[in-house]
């Protein structure tokens, strides 16, 4: 089954606290004005290393319009060991903070669209809450075309500025 088109995500999701791969804390609600590409990933999936410089891209190309990048480590994908993810996001060069996620975040993200359990996995979330796009997996083909449009869209969303 599609997941539905438009998924509004539950209050306790935006403001929970997220533990950054740096140590420090976020939360979903503290991006209420910007729109927001949320990457489920791990260091050892390919299709996830594959989309990686396209997610550097769009964060780049998209930042001064409003568009944030976050990616998502979960210590069950990583056998719990931060000091590898962190070396591999330096040597990818990866500008966008990563939340080092226990499955607080990532588990009700994949509810909120019936979605797999499987990564890569993309979320567009609008400036008012809402995950207006989901993506499973990656083709370098059609995602970064589809994740475009799909920001795109969202960035000229004025329904909450």
């Amino acid at each position: 089954p599609s997941p539905p088109a438009i998924v509004s995500l539950p209050a306790e999701v935006r403001d929970a606290s997220l533990k950054t791969l740096d140590g420090n804390s976020l939360k979903l609600s503290d991006y209420a004005d910007k729109v927001v590409v949320l990457n489920l990933w791990a260091t050892w999936c390919g299709p996830c290393r594959l989309e990686m410089p396209e997610l550097v891209k769009l964060s780049k190309e998209y930042k001064e319009r409003g568009l944030v990048v976050l990616g998502v480590a979960t210590t069950y994908n990583e056998h719990d060991d931060q000091t590898h993810v962190k070396e591999f996001v330096k040597s990818q060069n990866v500008p966008y903070q990563i939340i080092w996620d226990d499955g607080t975040l990532a588990m009700p993200m994949l509810q909120a669209v019936q979605g797999r359990s499987v990564i890569p996995q993309s979320f567009v979330i609008s400036r008012d809450g809402r995950i207006v796009k989901h993506f499973q997996g990656f083709s370098q083909y059609s995602t970064p075309q589809l994740m475009r449009q799909a920001i795109e869209e969202a960035l000229n969303d004025k329904g909450k500025v």
